[in-house]
């Protein structure tokens, strides 16, 4: 018996179809046990507390699912893949539910359902034990977190013009300017940064002359606005604490 040694062209041929059904099999190794690619942008990766998480670490995850208007629909699921949750969002992001919500138990049953006012819940909230049968329901008044204040978010307040030290060095300046003499120690100031940017419980907390220390608040009055800090997309009031040494 006679092998066939295969021409070049021939072996061009089937090398071309080898890498064409091996390009066809790639995207198949990398679909994931729910049906998508490992590493999916449009996937959030959520802790037991629906924080935002590693995907190692996660305990569910959220995924878009449209639009309902001007709103965004997300689904939450369990790293299963069971339905936990679904509603509405401001945000393409999914980080701000606003609107009608409902949550399951892991059998699939309504756990609670109600309504969400930019990121928090509003009014009555229905609750079902796993058998559906009807729990006491619970009322939320957002109000009192609307006015909340924070002393760390997500993206911090910022000074117009610049940096925590160029608010400094524009204070340090201003007061030196205004200080009748020279101005030595350390003012330690706080103050809040509302949701439109003005300051507000403008105070020196630690320093030694109390003159100063007026120079020192008017100064920081002088920068407003500032950049307001952002949580879950939203912005909220900020409570900063600032050492100014001269």
């Amino acid at each position: 018996m006679r092998w066939k040694v295969p021409t070049n062209s021939s072996l061009a041929v089937t090398t071309s179809r080898y890498l064409l059904f091996a390009a066809l099999l790639a995207p198949c190794a990398s679909i994931g046990a729910f049906g998508q690619q490992d590493g999916d942008p449009e996937r959030q990766y959520l802790s037991e507390v629906l924080e935002p998480v590693a995907k190692k670490k996660a305990a569910f995850y959220r995924e878009a699912s449209g639009r309902d208007g001007e709103l965004f629909i997300g689904k939450t699921y369990t790293i299963e893949g069971k339905l936990k949750a679904e509603g509405t969002y401001l945000d393409a992001s999914l980080n701000v539910p606003h609107g009608f919500f409902t949550f399951y138990h892991p059998n699939g049953r309504v756990e609670s359902r109600g309504e969400y006012l930019r990121g928090n819940k509003a009014g009555i909230w229905e609750r079902f034990d796993a058998w559906g049968q009807p729990m006491a329901e619970k009322v939320y008044n957002p109000e009192p977190l609307a006015n909340i204040v924070y002393t760390r978010a997500e993206t911090m307040p910022a000074f117009q013009e610049g940096d925590e030290h160029e608010f400094v060095r524009y204070v340090k300046t201003k007061v030196s300017d205004t200080a009748r003499s020279r101005v030595k120690g350390t003012y330690t100031s706080t103050f809040i940064v509302e949701k439109d940017g003005r300051l507000s419980d403008v105070k020196v907390v630690d320093g030694e002359d109390e003159q100063v220390g007026q120079h020192v608040v008017e100064a920081i009055k002088a920068t407003e606005p500032w950049k307001p800090g952002v949580d879950k997309g939203q912005p909220v009031r900020v409570q900063m604490r600032v050492p100014v040494q001269f």
